[in-house]
């Protein structure tokens, strides 16, 4: 291609990072830098997801030294979001708050606040998160959805009480208006879970109203195997089987519930209707973090 510019070389750097190929993604990018393509907003919104991807702090300053010595910070505040999102992606939370706190508030819009609390949560600050919801607040903003996703996400990560949880998700609703959804619901059967309290996560569970929720079963059906309850274990399952029924790792997780409580019969079983649904044995992965 003879006439290649920023454009081209932006569409192409984003391809690579979309086919998750990271590594190739940046160094186009120091190509385009090299062959001195000036590289604009889009360009730098393109790479910092690559850069996050492939895990490289050192990466993540260079390409913010590069953005600040092109002046789009501050002027950009897509950019500014998408850097904060970045360091936290990329290990480094005091980066990414110390970047956060510099941006005066007038600057920051509604996702500034939301990545840094979705940082926190990432990281497992719970109290943090929590503080900075408020502090959003007391400026005037109002939470949306994914807002609302973060800090409760934090809040269950994070270890907070179940008062400060509840008192989050009551807020959404009564005074935000939100309706809870399916991930919403999923953060409080996730809080539930961790504390052990199996039955009201199951409870809740069956009150969510949308046939998404197979990541929620999913998410309980770990918790039986960690507090070995297999009864629980086979009513969830049936109910993943109504949502998914050629998911193999929900009859592999089953059957191996029952084999660690000693009903080996059962677990068989499991394994049988697995090859009798012809259902595929791929490989599992937990859903406890």
């Amino acid at each position: 291609m003879p006439n290649r510019n920023v454009v081209s070389w932006t569409t192409l750097i984003d391809g690579y990072a979309r086919v998750n190929k990271p590594k190739e993604a940046i160094l186009l990018f120091w190509r385009m830098a090299c062959d001195a393509i000036k590289p604009n907003e889009i360009t730098i919104l393109v790479i910092l997801p690559a850069v996050w991807s492939f895990g490289d702090l050192r990466m993540c300053g260079s390409v913010h030294g590069y953005v600040v010595k092109r002046a789009f910070v501050p002027c950009d505040i897509r950019v500014t979001n998408s850097l904060i999102d970045a360091y936290a992606k990329c290990g480094c939370i005091q980066s990414s708050l110390k970047f956060f706190m510099d941006v005066p508030n007038e600057r920051k819009n509604l996702v500034s606040w939301t990545t840094m609390i979705s940082a926190f949560a990432m990281h497992g600050m719970g109290k943090e998160a929590a503080s900075m919801f408020k502090d959003m607040e007391r400026l005037g903003l109002r939470p949306n959805r994914v807002t609302m996703i973060s800090v409760l996400n934090a809040c269950s990560h994070g270890g907070l009480a179940e008062e400060e949880f509840l008192e989050f998700f009551n807020k959404m609703v009564s005074k935000y208006k939100i309706t809870p959804d399916v991930k919403h619901y999923g953060c409080l059967v996730d809080m539930l879970r961790r504390k052990g309290r199996l039955e009201e996560a199951e409870r809740i569970a069956l009150e969510i109203p949308s046939d998404q929720k197979a990541v929620v079963w999913r998410m309980l059906l770990g918790a039986c195997s960690v507090y070995d309850d297999p009864e629980m274990a086979e009513r969830i399952t049936k109910k993943l089987m109504e949502l998914e029924r050629s998911h193999g790792g929900d009859y592999v997780l089953m059957s191996n519930i029952f084999c660690g409580t000693g009903r080996f019969s059962d677990g068989e079983r499991f394994r049988k209707l697995m090859d009798v649904r012809g259902v595929a044995k791929l490989p599992g992965h937990s859903q406890l973090t």
